[in-house]
């Protein structure tokens, strides 16, 4: 038998960086607003499910941005369908994700914002006798945010893999899956809060810009005008790729711990995709279970931090709401 060489599979390669280079343009340009993020979104969380149901061993046909599938349920599509039903899934899943998202991260988010909008109302108002509302209000926040960012990665896995809303709610679900993730919990809530760091480093450059680049103050309006689109690109494809490489370790996580979680309780598991891959596990160690997810709290605590930072130096109230580390992959 003759040795293939090398150079066989170059193809193949050069197919998927293809489509990895298009993913990634398609993705930053939908990134560079709000509601174009949400198809954004909706993509990710599609792609998300795909990868989860392939290791279940009950995937379909990839997700595409525009196109359809070609059959469903084994049945050749229509051709309306096919020309747009990729485009109509992504803005379908993203309002599900989107709002699965914010139910979860609006109890400490508003609870920011709130604390925020009181510290600047407190101190022009020179109320210092009220100053420690502000404070108290954000780190109640904080607390919430530490009690709930450890479990979102796998929530939205979850949510992925099922494709209904109601799969972000299923608490007894969640708690087995965190049960089984173990040390991967706080793995990811360090790697998260390590993506936040560039979005706060960026508010801070750009709040302090004329400092560090004083020829900016002689530049005219279109000349700051295309460095702030140049500035709101590269945001954009930080946020996207940021969201892309979370989102594929959580799914990663996902797909080993549901079969185990699924196996261990499979009157828990009826009726999902885990199930279909269910395998035998042991119960997890409630002390380790704990610890795990307690460091993931503690670690936490940095992209609480992190985040007040940014906001300390930029001001927009939405961001509070939608920081691309908590929900929508927009940078603002």
């Amino acid at each position: 038998m003759t040795a293939l060489s090398p150079t066989a599979y170059a193809p193949g390669r050069l197919s998927r960086l293809g489509r990895f280079l298009a993913n990634g343009t398609i993705g930053t340009l939908l990134c560079t607003g709000p509601v174009t993020a949400v198809i954004a979104l909706g993509w990710l969380t599609r792609r998300s499910g795909h990868l989860a149901r392939d290791r279940f061993g009950t995937a379909a046909e990839a997700p595409g941005w525009l196109l359809g599938p070609r059959e469903l349920q084994g049945r050749e599509t229509g051709r309306i369908t096919r020309a747009v039903g990729g485009l109509a899934a992504n803005i379908r899943t993203g309002l599900i994700a989107l709002t699965a998202l914010l139910a979860w991260t609006l109890p400490f988010t508003l609870l920011w914002l709130g604390a925020w909008w009181a510290g600047w109302e407190n101190s022009f108002n020179k109320g210092y006798e009220q100053a420690f509302v502000g404070p108290s209000v954000y780190f109640l926040g904080v607390f919430l945010a530490a009690l709930i960012l450890p479990a979102l990665p796998l929530m939205l896995a979850h949510l992925a893999s099922e494709d209904r809303l109601s799969a972000a709610f299923e608490l007894r679900r969640l708690r087995s899956l965190i049960a089984q993730a173990g040390w991967r919990i706080p793995a990811l809530s360090f790697l998260v809060t390590l993506f936040t760091f560039p979005f706060a480093a960026a508010r801070g450059l750009i709040t302090t810009a004329t400092d560090w680049a004083p020829q900016l103050e002689n530049m005219t309006p279109d000349q700051i005008a295309e460095i702030k689109g140049w500035i709101a690109l590269a945001l954009a494809a930080l946020a996207f790729f940021t969201v892309w490489i979370t989102r594929s370790l959580a799914t990663r996580i996902y797909a080993r711990a549901a079969p185990r979680a699924a196996g261990l309780k499979p009157g828990l598991w009826d009726g999902t995709q885990a199930s279909e891959a269910a395998e035998p596990a042991r119960p997890a160690s409630r002390l380790l279970t704990t610890l795990w997810y307690g460091l993931g709290m503690g670690i936490t605590l940095a992209l609480s931090f992190l985040i007040l930072a940014g906001q300390f130096l930029d001001h927009a109230w939405w961001r509070w709401l939608f920081h691309p580390a908590l929900t929508l992959p927009w940078a603002g």
